[in-house]
């Protein structure tokens, strides 16, 4: 079997190609989430975006372990908060899925960090309760520093004592 990153991109470029990827696939989810929790965009075409961000999401994750850890850590996140809750997440996720396994075929899988993984996905569950009570406590709704944040102080630790 051929590994994606000598099939695609020699490793020179790689980084760059996933600095690259990171916030397209944030912009995808924030326009997908602001259609339908907000109504700020249209909703038909957050259904038509979804599955083309659930593709590039599944081909972001055959590229690097690291990459795969980090985005399977916000997958298991927003599950285990029950987060998919309209059609665009679930074609999102369906995607996310399909494509990651017909890629995991062709390519010859990849790694993940299974300890990275665990303390990732509970501090991404934490970003989630974080959101909830900023939504629904108006004494932290003007305190934004309380949400969003476990997610990326869990991941800075593990990248700067070296695990992953």
């Amino acid at each position: 079997m051929v590994h994606l990153e000598q099939f695609i991109f020699s490793s020179e470029y790689l980084s760059l190609v996933l600095f690259l990827l990171f916030p397209v696939l944030g912009a995808g989810i924030k326009y997908v989430d602001a259609a339908f929790d907000e109504q700020v965009f249209n909703k038909k075409r957050a259904i038509l975006i979804a599955p083309l961000v659930g593709i590039l999401w599944a081909f972001t994750m055959i590229l690097h372990p690291l990459a795969a850890t980090i985005l399977l850590a916000v997958i298991l996140g927003v599950l285990i908060k029950g987060k998919i809750d309209n059609i665009a997440h679930a074609l999102g996720l369906s995607s996310i899925f399909i494509f990651y396994v017909i890629l995991y075929i062709i390519f010859d899988g990849i790694v993940i960090y299974f300890i990275p993984l665990f303390f990732l996905a509970a501090a991404g569950v934490l970003d989630e309760i974080g959101n909830d009570v900023i939504s629904y406590n108006s004494e932290f709704s003007n305190n934004h520093s309380f949400g969003y944040q476990f997610f990326k102080y869990f991941l800075f630790f593990w990248l700067n004592i070296g695990i992953i």
